[in-house]
Formats: C-alpha cells, sequence, structure tokens
C-alpha cells in the first residue's frame, strides 16, 4: 500500500514540475485576409521548401483553407526573387472544396506579382532558376528557365508533342512597380 502512495505522490509530482506555463502568444487577427498575409511573410523567412504553412477558417458551414510553401528563388538580372505557392481551398463539404493556387514572387520581401489559374493537379518546382511545372492530368512537363526576364504568359501544352496548339495558359499579374 506504502509502494503505490508513493508512486502516484511521485507521478503528481512530476506532473506538477513537468506542466510549465505556455509562454506561446496567441495573436488575434480582424480578418483572414491579414492573418493569411502574416504567415506568407512567416513563409518567406521560413526558406524550407519541405515546411507548408496553413490555417483553416469554417464560417457558416463555409470552409476556406489557406496553404503556403515556400519553392525556392529566382535569380532574374540583378534581382533576387523569392517564390510561394499559394494554395486556397474553399467550399462547402471537405470532400468537395475547390482549389485556387498561384505561383507568388517576392522582391525584397513584397509582392511583386503572380502567375494564376494552376489547380491542385498542377505540381510547381523551382530548381536552378527554372520554373518546372507538371499536369497529372495530362502527364506533360513544361520547363521554364527564366535569366533575363519575368515571362508575361506560361503556357503548358497537353501533350509534350502537341503539334496543335492545346494547352493552358498561365498569366502573371503584377502588383509591384519599380
Amino acid at each position: 500500500m506504502k509502494i503505490i502512495t508513493i508512486c502516484i505522490y511521485t507521478t503528481i509530482c512530476f506532473l506538477m514540475v513537468g506542466c510549465k506555463k505556455n509562454t506561446s502568444t496567441i495573436r488575434e487577427y480582424d480578418t483572414v485576409e491579414n492573418c493569411a498575409t502574416e504567415l506568407e511573410k512567416l513563409c518567406l523567412k521560413c526558406h524550407d521548401d519541405s515546411v507548408t504553412f496553413s490555417f483553416k477558417t469554417k464560417e457558416e458551414g463555409y470552409i476556406t483553407e489557406y496553404d503556403f510553401k515556400y519553392l525556392g528563388s529566382l535569380k532574374i538580372k540583378r534581382d533576387n526573387f523569392k517564390v510561394i505557392q499559394r494554395t486556397i481551398l474553399s467550399g462547402l463539404l471537405p470532400e468537395a472544396l475547390r482549389a485556387n493556387v498561384s505561383l507568388r514572387l517576392f522582391l525584397k520581401g513584397k509582392l511583386y506579382g503572380e502567375y494564376t489559374g494552376f489547380d491542385m493537379l498542377h505540381k510547381i518546382k523551382v530548381v536552378s532558376n527554372t520554373l518546372c511545372l507538371y499536369d497529372s492530368r495530362t502527364k506533360t512537363k513544361a520547363f521554364f528557365k527564366l535569366k533575363d526576364s519575368i515571362p508575361n504568359n506560361l503556357y503548358v501544352p497537353h501533350e509534350e508533342n502537341d503539334s496543335e496548339l492545346i494547352g493552358e495558359m498561365f498569366y502573371f499579374n503584377k502588383y509591384q512597380h519599380r
């Protein structure tokens, strides 16, 4: 009986000592967009392409998920652009969320512009100053070597040896002016 009492007492002591005061801070944001902006800034600082930053909201049954993934950097002329893939999933049912994926370019910590129109079936990587796009629907790949400028359009054909111009076009929206 004494051994059981000592074991219980020891366990309680360990639990009390192990429970430290929580020093983490909880931040509140007035809008979802402000929260998304802060998470995107954190993703930019991280520089780790194996980490995805995300948060989820549910308001009146409508679900919205934001995911940010750092893809790498592109050296274009003298500028070094950081590239983030932003995915917004939204809808009423978790199994029927629609995706809006964009490729966002940052210059000196500010959003320079983005390519829009991607979906979850496009896999995007940045390797050696090259944008690598893979479309899992059509099993096609497209590579865009960026050295001198950012192209206004990215064209991804539906077939790699396609003589007809059938494919997808992604447009660059520039936000920051020099």
